[in-house]
């Protein structure tokens, strides 16, 4: 029978392991018009970190949608790095709307692996079974 802890423990860590949408703010003046950005990933994305304008305002997340409050409208740089990959992009903001910018999952989908493992045992069993 499992304790209680043990089964704490092994829930936290599994939802911590799961991707959830992040909310970030840039650090705009009160007064100044600000819009949102919106990324959103084909699949969930590791390590993501991303600035605006130069300032950090998400670091090591585990995602598939990023809202970033308070983005001063006009042309705003985003540096994103998911994974391995990074990219920059420059989008334009308007004033109280949300601008969404679509991204591709940085990686092989999670099938590519088990395909490519599965592959792989089958060439040792048959080289095996010739030998």
């Amino acid at each position: 029978m499992l304790r209680p802890a043990t089964l704490v423990l092994g829930l936290g860590v599994g939802l911590a392991a799961c991707a959830h949408d992040v909310r970030a703010r840039f650090p705009a003046p009160p007064d100044a018009p600000t819009g949102t950005v919106e990324l959103v990933f084909s699949a969930p994305a590791s390590d993501v970190s991303v600035a605006v304008n130069g300032h950090l305002v998400v670091y090591d997340e585990r995602t598939e949608r990023i809202r970033i409050d308070d983005v001063p409208t006009g042309y705003a740089d985003l540096a994103i790095a998911a994974g391995p990959g990074e990219k920059q992009v420059r989008v334009w903001v308007e004033y109280d709307r949300v601008t969404t910018i679509p991204l591709g999952a940085p990686g092989e989908a999670p099938m590519s692996a088990v395909r490519a493992l599965a592959t792989s045992l089958a060439t040792v069993a048959l080289y095996a079974l010739l030998n």
